[in-house]
């Protein structure tokens, strides 16, 4: 890759640990997640965003992230020959994309962009062990004055394999 004035960047690295957890309370319907990831990239000189002119997208030496969720369990019984489930969940999640050691041609200062955080509360509904169908409700708090700060709902379809 190359800087916005010609020049050949260097090689960088990227070291990622991640942790993930999940636990279902026996006998009961209570399920617990969470995970953490920590990065660190070996010379965040030599990336592209850190030389591109717009200080704005700048990755610092460092970033990392941690969720935790809450669900629980509802059976709803057996509908057309399948065990039907509800699950209601509420997920927390934490961001800081722009961590530690700046460094490249921009202008090398945390502007805040990348710290967000997430409330997540919806519900999971499961017409077999196999298939999902979600609906969640989205509140982002972003710490970037020009990034996105609109809330949303999702909706989704899953299957297991």
């Amino acid at each position: 890759a190359y800087a916005d004035d010609g020049t050949l960047l260097g090689r960088s690295s990227l070291t990622m640990v991640d942790s993930e957890f999940r636990y279902r309370i026996p006998n009961t319907g209570l399920e617990l997640r969470g995970e953490g990831v920590f990065v660190t990239f070996g010379n965040p000189a030599n990336l592209r965003a850190n030389n591109d002119s717009d200080p704005t997208d700048n990755v610092g030496k460092t970033m990392y992230g941690a969720s935790g969720e809450i669900a629980y369990h509802f059976p709803l019984g057996t509908i057309l020959h399948s065990e039907w489930e509800a699950v209601p969940f509420y997920r927390y999640t934490y961001e800081n994309l722009q961590t530690k050691g700046f460094a490249g041609t921009d202008l090398n200062t945390p502007t805040g962009a990348g710290q967000l955080q997430f409330h997540n509360v919806g519900i999971a509904i499961f017409p077999s062990p196999k298939l999902v169908l979600k609906a969640t409700y989205q509140k982002v708090i972003n710490r970037d004055p020009a990034g996105a700060q609109s809330d949303s709902v999702l909706g989704g379809a899953g299957f297991f394999f």
